[in-house]
């Protein structure tokens, strides 16, 4: 069970933080709501200079997944397509950190099941701006969405709903953890979206460093509510170290109850399992109504190798 979490490492290594409206070929259509949460788009449409991409018959090892993600002066990737779309576009509204894959419609399964080696490179007049953090987060969208665009011919357009969503929010008594000491270094473990790390101690919980709130609410939407986006309402804006310890004590059987009349959590022990440690780190789960994104694939072909 526990190498099922883990494998979230695998998926989220080399996503990107921040978000972009820059998307070439792509057609949107939002609610104002929508409209008005979209960021500023890049001063300029930024693309690789060169991409090499070819089909990988060999499925990569852990220590060379860990290597994906952006480089000095590009992005590489030995994952399925579904990785580079999540890294791609994220929504613009309902707080969500990424799309989970039951909020992306039209995805072809070989997205999900080929693994392809991507090379990509930067050219020399952006590569001062890509040593920017947070411009490296705006650059590296616009260039995966170009890229897809051209190689995929990907055109794709966002929709907005008003449904049931859950929201991650802190319980009584406040949070049970303190914000990462910068100074302090941390275990070797799985990269989280927005820069966090996991690292799984076995059936007894796992520990997360440097993480959001933001991504650990995304991290619950993929394992602990499945098909129910969990947002991040808790107002905690910095980045945490914490360790979810499952199992049930006296003050988490209340919780339990209410996880176990909560059709979220039916038929899901891994869920379960997962929420089963938020009232050990001071955080819990509500349900309210909210705007959820979806991101609809209009056109995907498999990439042209080169």
């Amino acid at each position: 069970m526990i190498g099922k979490i883990l494998a979230l490492g695998f998926i989220c290594t080399g996503m990107a933080v921040g978000q972009t409206s820059s998307a070439p070929a792509v057609a949107t259509s939002a609610t104002p709501a929508a409209t008005n949460a979209a960021p500023t788009a890049p001063a300029k449409a930024y693309a690789f200079e060169v991409v090499s991409i070819r089909q990988n018959k060999t499925p990569a090892t852990v220590a060379v997944l860990k290597q994906d993600g952006p480089t000095a002066d590009g992005y590489r990737s030995h994952q399925p397509l579904a990785l580079l779309l999540l890294t791609a576009y994220v929504p613009q509204v309902g707080g969500a950190a990424f799309y989970t894959i039951d909020k992306i419609k039209g995805l072809p399964d070989w997205m999900m099941s080929d693994g392809y080696d991507i090379d990509a490179r930067i050219a020399d007049e952006d590569r001062s701006e890509w040593q920017k953090p947070e411009m490296q987060k705006v650059m590296l969208r616009a260039m995966l969405q170009a890229m897809l665009a051209e190689r995929c011919k990907l055109a794709v357009h966002r929709e907005v709903k008003e449904t049931q969503v859950t929201t991650l929010v802190v319980a009584k008594g406040g949070p049970k953890f303190k914000q990462t000491d910068p100074t302090v270094a941390h275990p070797d473990g799985q990269r989280m979206p927005f820069g966090g790390v996991l690292v799984g101690h076995g059936e007894d919980g796992m520990s997360f460093y440097d993480t959001s709130m933001a991504s650990f609410a995304s991290f619950l939407s993929s394992f602990a509510n499945q098909g129910y986006p969990v947002q991040d309402k808790t107002g905690l804006t910095g980045r945490y170290d914490f360790a979810l310890k499952f199992g049930k004590t006296a003050a988490d059987e209340q919780q339990d109850e209410s996880a176990a009349a909560d059709p979220r959590g039916a038929g899901n022990p891994l869920g379960s399992l997962v929420l089963s440690g938020l009232n050990s780190v001071g955080l819990k789960l509500d349900s309210e109504k909210g705007q959820v994104e979806t991101l609809v694939i209009d056109h995907m072909e498999r990439p042209s190798a080169n």
